[in-house]
């Protein structure tokens, strides 16, 4: 799954660059400030002989920061071990103005150490300023990589349940085609050679083509078209079917698979020797959206309750993982019919 900018450790540099060079900026005119008694002046800042506070302050404040961001926060904060947290935090502000009252007694003197000495300490205010930088950032870092993670673990377990799904599909599709030649080869049917030519293209589709997330619209019609000619030759001449497609499939991808079910049901629940059966199949295509309508007779001598190997269920389910919310699936019965339609947006 591919990670999104924020997420990279690229912008983790520039946000530590970024945060960087905002605080140097901050500092210097803070610097200036202490220094003139009045607003700060670019043009008329010059360090003198602060360059050793400059660098002791710069130090102590990226310490602080890290120290904070790759200790406190993962070791207390993280493990909601709040009072600890709150408690080195504590202690870590305490010393960072004893250090600066230390370097205050032994560097500085004169007007420089008076103004600095003036209130509370700068240095107090700033690491404040660093804690609470440096806590939010780690904490949103934290927060977007928990979603990431999150979203990761959704998408693979969606995966895995289409893989589930899919390969329900083959060995059903399989066992029934199986079936209808060993029909026709105990019939020593002539059309028993043809038959298997038909199950190898099948098969040649599901091994190669069944495992890409998407394939043409134009393979997978071939692919139907084979397995309703299969099911022609096993068929008795009472049985009748219609396969219509209305529109240019070119350019168009869909997932493997997806509509073999609907027609496999038919034929599965839709014929019998017996009796005159119809199914009739039309796929309507346009640019952005598919409508595949299934039809079929309802046999009265099959027992009402007997399932189909694969099941609208997980059919369902299969749309729910690869289309969602963009899809409509309904089933009826209308005059002795079992109907099915699917509309699938492709947008």
């Amino acid at each position: 799954m591919k990670k999104s900018f924020i997420e990279t450790k690229y912008f983790t540099i520039l946000l530590h660059i970024l945060v960087w060079t905002t605080f140097l900026v901050l500092q210097i005119l803070s610097f200036q400030a202490s220094i003139n008694d009045r607003p700060p002046k670019p043009s008329g800042f010059v360090p003198e002989n602060l360059a050793a506070r400059f660098i002791f302050s710069w130090s102590v404040m990226i310490i602080l920061y890290y120290l904070n961001s790759l200790l406190y926060i993962p070791r207390f904060l993280f493990t909601k071990r709040i009072g600890r947290f709150v408690v080195a935090l504590f202690l870590t502000l305490i010393c960072v103005v004893i250090l600066e009252n230390i370097y205050n007694n032994l560097f500085d003197i004169g007007r420089k150490a008076a103004l600095f000495k003036k209130g509370p300490p700068i240095a107090f205010f700033m690491s404040i300023f660093i804690l609470a930088l440096s806590t939010s950032i780690k904490v949103a870092q934290k927060w977007f990589e928990d979603q990431s993670k999150q979203k990761e673990m959704v998408h693979e377990k969606m995966n895995s349940e289409l893989s589930l799904l899919k390969s329900q599909v083959n060995p059903h599709f399989l066992f029934n085609t199986l079936n209808g030649i060993y029909s026709l080869a105990n019939n020593k049917s002539d059309k028993t050679a043809p038959a298997i030519v038909k199950l190898s293209q099948m098969m040649r589709y599901m091994l190669d083509e069944s495992k890409q997330e998407f394939v043409t619209l134009s393979s997978e019609l071939d692919y139907i078209n084979t397995f309703i000619d299969l099911q022609k030759l096993r068929l008795f001449d009472n049985v009748k079917v219609d396969f219509t497609v209305d529109g240019e499939p070119n350019g168009i991808k869909i997932q493997p698979l997806l509509l073999i079910p609907f027609i496999e049901n038919a034929f599965k629940h839709g014929t019998d020797a017996s009796t005159e059966c119809n199914i009739n199949i039309n796929l309507d295509i346009k640019r952005d959206s598919l409508h595949l309508r299934v039809e079929n007779d309802i046999i009265k001598s099959r027992r009402e309750d007997e399932k189909s190997g694969f099941g609208l269920s997980n059919i369902k389910r299969r749309l729910q993982l690869e289309y969602p919310d963009r899809y409509v699936l309904t089933t009826s019965s209308e005059g002795g019919k079992f109907i099915v339609k699917l509309f699938i947006s492709l947008r």
